[in-house]
């Protein structure tokens, strides 16, 4: 053990006194050494790949608050951030961004698995969560309007996000099906999914469908990703944002905080007004 430790760390502190000792200090130092090179070699690749999740995540906390929520992420798109005007035909090309995000995370965190568990530098935001809220806008999207034109990326953004949130879930050995079953349903109520809608009138959302046909289109798609995201955001302790399932302690989930807002040269004599995203 001295000896395989001396040649190892390349300190030479012991000599070796028979031929396999000496056969074994080269080998002992070139691990070392690779070991070393194989360090300094991946932390450039498992930074970048850290970099490129954490920028969108970012980006997503100015439209779906902090912590991140799907609801929360239509409505500010429909109120257009303050300005009163919609862009809400901007989603499509946030959901493909979300696309090539998903393939991205897929392939690096099923390859460089510790990634899964570095956390955001900021404490409330989470790669798990804001996953979470982009999938659950997109199946909104989706079950809300669905005469638009351009739904296709929304649909493609989901297929890519379930399957991602899938494959990181079995590179760690959470036993997640590959084909979710309809029949087994899904943990978040109706309730939870009322108080959603009443979220998006409050800022005039355009829902063109019944509620119970909205849920039941949603439903279809949120058992696709529930499990593996649930799952996911248990294992990695991820900051309990709202409709993101259970915890290790008990804690209540944490709705998106939303600043105030005041124009400049314009003095306040009252409260500010809360309905603003």
């Amino acid at each position: 053990m001295e000896q395989t430790g001396s040649a190892l760390c390349t300190l030479g502190f012991l000599v070796p006194h028979t031929s396999a000792g000496a056969a074994l200090d080269p080998l002992a130092a070139l691990a070392g050494l690779g070991t070393v090179a194989l360090q300094i070699g991946y932390l450039p690749t498992l930074y970048g790949a850290f970099n490129r999740r954490e920028s969108l995540v970012t980006m997503l906390d100015s439209r779906a608050g902090v912590p991140s929520w799907g609801p929360e992420l239509l409505a500010r798109t429909h109120y257009g951030l303050g300005s009163g005007v919609s862009a809400v035909a901007q989603l499509p090309e946030l959901f493909e961004a979300w696309e090539h995000w998903s393939a991205d995370v897929s392939e690096s965190h099923t390859t460089y698995v510790p990634l899964i568990w570095f956390r955001s530098p900021r404490p409330l935001s989470s790669w798990v969560t804001a996953q979470l809220a982009i999938l659950d806008a997109a199946a909104l999207y989706l079950a809300l309007l669905p005469d638009e034109s351009d739904l296709i990326q929304a649909r493609l953004c989901l297929r890519g996000g379930f399957t991602c949130l899938g494959n990181v879930a079995r590179a760690i050995g959470i036993p997640i099906p590959l084909d979710a079953d309809p029949s087994i349903g899904i943990s978040l109520s109706y309730n939870d999914f009322v108080e959603a809608i009443d979220r998006l009138r409050r800022v005039d959302y355009p829902i063109e469908r019944p509620l119970e046909d909205a849920w039941a289109d949603f439903l279809g798609w949120r058992v696709n990703y529930e499990a593996a995201a649930y799952a996911l955001a248990l294992t990695i302790d991820a900051p309990p944002a709202l409709w993101s399932g259970p915890r290790r302690h008990e804690v209540e989930q944490i709705a998106p905080l939303r600043p105030r807002t005041a124009r400049t040269g314009k003095p306040t004599t009252g409260p500010m007004p809360q309905g603003s995203p």
